[in-house]
């Protein structure tokens, strides 16, 4: 089984931490147990963050159990190898335990501010709102390196070929022999004003008579379908929603931290 980024993570955590209870080990290194509740530890985040693709199984335990072992000995030797003085080292756990207060002053600040469904429908209903009366578009573009190129695509198109076809022909956008240009769909107030500007004119079918000019090369676009903005549905969206009140939160109460503080 392949143990995650994460599981090592909660595997080096486990091991610097001090057991509070009698320990029940799983085995002595050198003198030093492995505490059967840091391999509880370890399995129960991989469990938790697998989506159900990872299960509590002796073979996980036993896998779990001799990565903790193995890092309770590269511990050991690095310690006799002095390289916990090594400044560089020194540095680098510094710069770890500050993420570290980080992360938990972070997780502090949401379990002290904790977001309600009623937040979280209110953010809904206002983003929903902005959404009244606003269009989305399906667009493709051709992106052609120089103008020449875009009349002559231009030209093609007034000859009636199909501008998917001339976009994974023509596009200098690697991604257009694949997808014919597709941009997918936008809503034009969320978009960039500039790219709105041209697009919001075009309907249904309809393309742009003239290249537009950019630092990438020159493009034209295509409108393939006009629909009303809707927004998505609200089980859909609640968990961005929660994730993006509690950063807000995070954000404030850092920059109230700043305006207290004294900063030369």
């Amino acid at each position: 089984m392949h143990i995650s980024r994460l599981a090592g993570l909660m595997i080096a955590t486990a091991i610097g931490l001090p057991s509070l209870a009698a320990a029940e080990s799983v085995a002595v290194v050198n003198g030093v147990a492995i505490d059967k509740k840091d391999v509880d530890q370890v399995v129960a985040t991989i469990v938790q963050n697998s989506n159900g693709q990872a299960q509590d199984t002796p073979a996980m335990r036993e896998e779990i159990k001799s990565r903790l072992i193995n890092r309770q000995l590269i511990q050991e030797e690095a310690r006799r190898r002095g390289l916990e003085k090594d400044a560089d080292v020194v540095r680098r756990i510094d710069e770890a335990r500050s993420d570290i207060l980080q992360d938990a002053l972070f997780a502090d600040i949401v379990k002290q501010n904790p977001v309600s469904d009623a937040q979280i429908k209110a953010r809904y209903d206002e983003l929903s709102a902005k959404l009244n009366g606003q269009k989305e578009v399906h667009a493709r573009q051709i992106v052609l390196a120089t103008e020449a190129d875009a009349n002559a695509v231009l030209a093609d198109l007034k000859k009636g070929k199909k501008f998917e076809a001339l976009a994974q022909a023509r596009s200098i956008d690697p991604q257009a022999k694949q997808n014919g240009g597709d941009m997918g769909w936008g809503n034009l107030s969320g978009m960039d004003q500039t790219l709105a500007g041209i697009l919001k004119p075009l309907g249904k079918g309809q393309y742009t008579q003239k290249p537009f000019k950019t630092n990438v090369g020159w493009f034209i676009f295509k409108v393939e379908e006009v629909r009303d903005a809707k927004a998505p549905a609200f089980d859909q969206v609640k968990p961005q929603l929660a994730r993006q009140l509690q950063e807000e939160q995070i954000t404030k109460t850092v920059n109230e931290l700043r305006g207290k503080a004294k900063i030369q």
